[in-house]
């Protein structure tokens, strides 16, 4: 029986599908959140629908393809199917992640207010209740089975896939000194547009790394100069808002790697002068993404006008940043890039 006492919920600097699958490897001891998000500090633009992406991969993309984790997604059809496949989990100690429409989440200040898709975690089931745990909003506890129900059943989840996640036992993350260099240094050439992902092989140069930077800063000061903008750009907007947030994060984690195993590679003072560039980054994407929000909801355009100044200056702040990073690496001294 999984225990459902002493559950220790992911950092916040996470999505909530990152969360609850981070929450499945807690659940087996797992906890370098370092090695396991800190891999990748990307950019990608996409114009239609807008959106930004921190990453070249998904997360359980780039777990596959580190560490040969491999996700089990299992469609579910129906009612019967649903309660099927969890009790059969449930049974071998096995947490779940399931997708639920955040309208049905009482926890949540969405609920019956918005929908939306999102994860949670079912560590427990009994008398017709569930044990929930949603490590995004920081809850767990028992609920009726009707609400994973009419969470899990929802036209917004149907869309993407309605799916029973599991993550089958795994080993740790073990990372050697060499692939630390390699990912570092493919993260910098990646962003300054010295080479770009296979896994984007298709997509054009100008959407990527700080060249997509620059090209989402121009596409935001167009939308920011436009009239009743935030009208008419409400929902891209809210998108966006939790989007610039996201690249914060992804940039904490990849300083948290190098926080954790640059010792060996770097100068300790050279540490501390990168420790003090990356605080700024992150610090003005989650500024920035707070603000959007704000000057959304409050259709304050002043605020629009700075957020897109805001961006424009994260062209500059991150070509330096990528830049200082790369030129620091050993293998960059040794001429071998």
């Amino acid at each position: 029986m999984l225990t459902q006492d002493n559950i220790e919920f992911p950092s916040k600097y996470l999505s909530c599908y990152e969360s609850v699958l981070m929450t499945l490897l807690k659940v087996q001891g797992i906890h370098d959140e370092a090695a396991l998000f800190g891999t990748q500090a990307y950019f990608v633009f996409t114009p239609e629908p807008m959106g930004i992406a921190p990453r070249f991969n998904r997360v359980d993309e780039e777990w596959q393809r580190l560490y040969g984790y491999q996700l089990e997604v299992l469609p579910i059809a129906d009612e019967t199917a649903l309660q099927l496949a969890l009790n059969r989990s449930l049974a071998l100690d096995t947490a779940v992640c399931l997708p639920v429409d955040i309208f049905a989440l009482p926890h949540t200040m969405h609920y019956q207010q918005l929908h939306q898709h999102h994860y949670v975690n079912i560590f427990g089931q009994e008398n017709g209740r569930y044990y929930l745990v949603c490590p995004y909003y920081r809850f767990q506890g028992w609920v009726e089975t009707a609400l994973i129900h009419d969470g899990f059943f929802s036209p917004v989840v149907a869309a993407k896939g309605a799916n029973l996640i599991t993550l089958p036992a795994v080993e740790r993350p073990l990372l050697t000194d060499e692939t630390i260099v390699n990912l570092i240094e493919q993260n910098c050439r990646y962003m300054l547009n010295l080479d770009s992902p296979a896994a984007l092989a298709g997509v054009a140069p100008h959407l990527l790394g700080l060249a997509g930077l620059q090209t989402f800063a121009i596409a935001f000061q167009h939308m920011a100069d436009t009239p009743d903008s935030a009208t008419t750009y409400k929902r891209d907007y809210i998108n966006l808002s939790r989007h610039l947030t996201a690249v914060g994060h992804s940039r904490y984690w990849f300083q948290q790697l190098l926080a954790e195993r640059g010792a060996a590679l770097f100068d300790p003072d050279f540490l501390e002068v990168l420790a003090v560039q990356f605080t700024a980054v992150i610090q003005a994407w989650k500024s920035l993404g707070l603000q959007l929000g704000m000057g959304v909801h409050g259709q304050r355009v002043a605020i629009l006008q700075r957020v897109a100044a805001g961006i424009q200056t994260m062209v500059e702040q991150e070509t330096r940043l990528f830049n200082t990073l790369l030129g620091a690496l050993p293998t960059y001294e040794q001429g071998t890039l």
